[in-house]
């Protein structure tokens, strides 16, 4: 009889424990939660590199994201179609902000994460009798209009002692550039990498890069929607958290991170290894980049590129929580 009840306890304690190991594991499963869905807009180029070591890490996925990348030639148009509803978030460079900035404030700055004193560069024609910055004059240059190319341009020929009425403006999409350049279409162009590679191994020994470091520290940033942003605090700093990983690998990796941008990019790993050096990795909201926006609004107000004559507040475009979660010593600007 004793035999027969600790037999049937035995039993029963098998089946207590069968059913509460179902219940653990249904309860479990009810609590994970798929990852939430977003769209980001991206340059295809090696500023964004983050993103593309976060996608090939599964960084994003790691943090709850599912990201799908969508590719634009230009951070401008990543940035447009964000506008227009196309994309959650998108990459870009200061200049397409402050000239949206004067017409709208549905948008935000919610992290920098790369920038570069050597990425925009003003490549020319040495058989058009060009070998230096004043031989530009009287020129055609091709770049893309309403970028940080045209920008950089303008301050390039004023460090020079030049003005825009000294050379011609073409306005010319990035893709299109290396070709115009080698056809003759144009003497000179300013564009960022990886079109400047593309031009100069295009033109062979025809070309010459003239010397612009001194003209414009370049920074690539995050951008969203104000009213995304406010629906969407916790896929924000999640997303940050993904890219902060990124970086950190980066800097951490430097062989693997640039063989991982040379396939993603569909460019030889040679030429990736001689450009990477001339970008710093890392997130931040900086003073610097108030500044440049606020440099770039009295450019563009002087030169009649748009019809208002006031700068707007920068500050009213930036939006901190995210990083602030992330790496509050990462933000230095002035509040």
């Amino acid at each position: 009889m004793a035999k027969k009840i600790i037999a049937s306890i035995i039993v029963l304690g098998f089946l207590f424990g069968a059913i509460f190991y179902y219940f653990y594991l249904s309860t479990s499963k009810k609590h994970i939660e798929p990852p939430q869905k977003i769209v980001l807009g991206v340059e295809s180029s090696i500023l964004p590199s983050a993103v593309w070591i976060a996608e090939n890490k599964g960084y994003f996925l790691k943090h709850g994201l599912d990201v799908a990348i969508k590719e634009f030639e230009s951070g401008r148009l990543s940035f447009v179609n964000m506008l227009e509803g196309g994309v959650d978030i998108s990459t870009v460079a200061p200049t397409p902000i402050m000239f949206n900035s004067f017409d709208r404030q549905d948008f935000y700055i919610f992290s920098t994460f790369v920038h570069s004193y050597e990425d925009v560069k003003v490549i020319a024609r040495k058989d058009k009798g060009i070998s230096s910055a004043l031989d530009l004059k009287g020129k055609k240059i091709g770049t893309p209009a309403s970028t940080t190319g045209q920008f950089f341009l303008s301050s390039f020929l004023v460090l020079r002692g030049m003005l825009d009425s000294d050379v011609e403006v073409l306005d010319i999409s990035p893709a299109d550039l290396p070709k115009s350049l080698n056809k003759g279409e144009v003497d000179a162009v300013v564009i960022w990498e990886p079109h400047a590679y593309n031009t100069q191994k295009l033109s062979e020994g025809d070309a010459i890069r003239l010397p612009s470091s001194d003209v414009y520290m370049e920074t690539f940033n995050f951008m969203v929607m104000k009213d995304f942003a406010k629906r969407n605090t916790e896929i924000l700093k999640k997303f940050m958290k993904a890219i902060d990983e990124a970086t950190e690998f980066i800097k951490n990796n430097k062989k693997e991170s640039q063989n991982i941008v040379a396939k993603r990019l569909i460019l030889d790993e040679d030429s990736i290894a001689s450009l990477w050096d001339d970008f710093e990795f890392e997130i931040s909201l900086e003073q610097s980049l108030i500044l440049t926006l606020e440099d770039e609004a009295r450019w563009a107000i002087k030169n009649n590129l748009t019809e208002s004559v006031q700068v707007p507040n920068y500050l009213d475009y930036i939006y901190f929580e995210a990083l602030e979660n992330v790496k509050p010593k990462a933000i230095s600007i002035i509040r």
